[in-house]
C-alpha cells in the first residue's frame, strides 16, 4: 500500500489522561506507527477538574515522538461522545480514504496497526465490508473455522477503522432514523440478529438517552448490510472499565481473547456465517435467571 493511502488513526480523549498516556504507549510501540499520522480530538470540559485534566493532555500528545505527523484538535465547549468521534471521523477523512478509530480506553498490541493497515486495504472495495476492527466479539472453533477473520452484523468500536465511500452514506438526521424505523415492521427482529439490546440503544440515542456515535454506525451499517470484519483473537483490549468511562461501568464483565502476539498475514475473502451471526446474538443475551434476579434487584434494593 502507497504511504500516500495510508489511513490516518482518530485518538479520542476527553478526562483521562493516564488512559490515554497508556493508549498512545501502546501505539507507539507498534510496527509501523512512524508511517502513519495520528490526529487527536479532545473534548472540552464540563467543570473545573476537566480542564487540569485536558491540560494533561495536551501535555502528553506535545511528548509524542514516533508518528510521522501529528496533530490535536482542541473543543472550546463539551460536545460529548457521539459529536466529537462523528465529527472528528469527519475531518479526518476530508483528507484520508480510510481511518483508524481509537479511544482512550484502548491497549493494542503491536501488530495491531499493520493489521488494520493491510485489512483496510485488502476489504476497500468489499461490497459486505462496512467496518474492520481489533477484538473479537468470540471465540471461534478453529476445528470447524480455518480462517483468521469472520464478518459480524454488531460492529465493535474497540480499535476499529472504516472507509470515505461507506461514511459518507451515513444517515445522521434523527427524524430520517425513526421514518426508516417505524416504517419497517421487521426492523426491530432483524436488528436485533446482532444483539438483543441493539434496538433499545438505537431508539435510546434518537431519543436523546443515550451518548454514543456506534448504534447509529449499526444502524447505517445494517441498512447498507455492510458488516464488521472481526479477527479470531482480540488484538486490542479495553483498560476503562474500571467506573472511568461513561458507558462501561467498574466491574461490568466484556468478553475477552486479547492476544500479545496474534497477527494476520494475509487476509482473504469472507461470507457471512449464520452460526458467528448466532453465537455472537447468544454472548448478549441474558440468561432467564438473571432478568429474574436483576427484576428482584430493582424491587427489593
Amino acid at each position: 500500500m502507497k504511504k500516500n493511502n495510508l489511513p490516518g488513526i482518530a485518538v479520542f480523549a476527553y478526562n483521562r489522561p493516564e488512559h490515554l498516556r497508556k493508549t498512545l504507549q501502546a501505539l507507539e510501540k507498534n510496527y509501523r506507527s512512524s508511517d502513519l499520522e495520528l490526529f487527536l480530538f479532545c473534548d472540552g470540559p464540563k467543570n473545573n477538574l476537566d480542564i487540569i485534566k485536558i491540560k494533561k493532555i495536551y501535555k502528553i500528545f506535545k511528548n509524542l515522538k514516533k508518528f510521522k505527523r501529528k496533530k490535536i484538535y482542541k473543543s472550546k465547549k463539551n460536545l460529548g461522545l457521539y459529536n466529537s468521534i462523528k465529527n472528528g471521523i469527519s475531518k479526518t477523512l476530508k483528507t484520508k480514504q480510510s481511518v483508524i478509530v481509537i479511544e482512550d480506553d484502548i491497549i493494542t498490541n503491536k501488530h495491531f496497526l499493520n493489521y488494520m493497515i493491510d485489512g483496510l486495504n485488502f476489504y476497500k472495495n468489499s461490497n459486505l465490508a462496512g467496518s474492520i476492527t481489533g477484538y473479537s466479539y468470540t471465540n471461534i472453533n478453529k476445528n470447524n473455522y480455518f480462517q483468521k477473520t469472520f464478518l459480524s452484523q454488531r460492529h465493535a468500536s474497540w480499535g476499529w477503522g472504516t472507509w470515505r465511500n461507506v461514511w459518507k452514506k451515513m444517515i445522521w438526521e434523527k427524524k430520517k432514523i425513526k421514518k426508516i424505523i417505524n416504517k419497517d415492521k421487521h426492523f426491530k427482529k432483524n436488528f436485533n440478529k446482532s444483539g438483543p439490546d441493539m434496538h433499545h440503544m438505537l431508539k435510546c440515542q434518537i431519543e436523546d438517552k443515550l451518548d454514543t456515535m456506534d448504534i447509529v454506525f449499526n444502524f447505517n451499517c445494517f441498512l447498507l448490510n455492510r458488516y464488521c470484519i472481526c479477527p479470531v483473537q482480540s488484538l486490542v483490549y479495553n483498560i476503562g472499565l474500571d467506573g472511568s468511562g461513561i458507558h462501561c461501568k467498574k466491574g461490568e464483565k466484556i468478553f475477552n481473547n486479547f492476544s500479545n502476539t496474534f497477527k494476520v498475514k494475509k487476509f482473504t475473502k469472507l461470507n457471512v456465517e449464520n452460526k458467528i451471526i448466532k453465537k455472537i446474538y447468544k454472548s448478549f443475551s441474558t440468561p432467564l435467571y438473571l432478568k429474574v434476579y436483576n427484576k428482584a434487584k430493582k424491587l427489593f434494593y
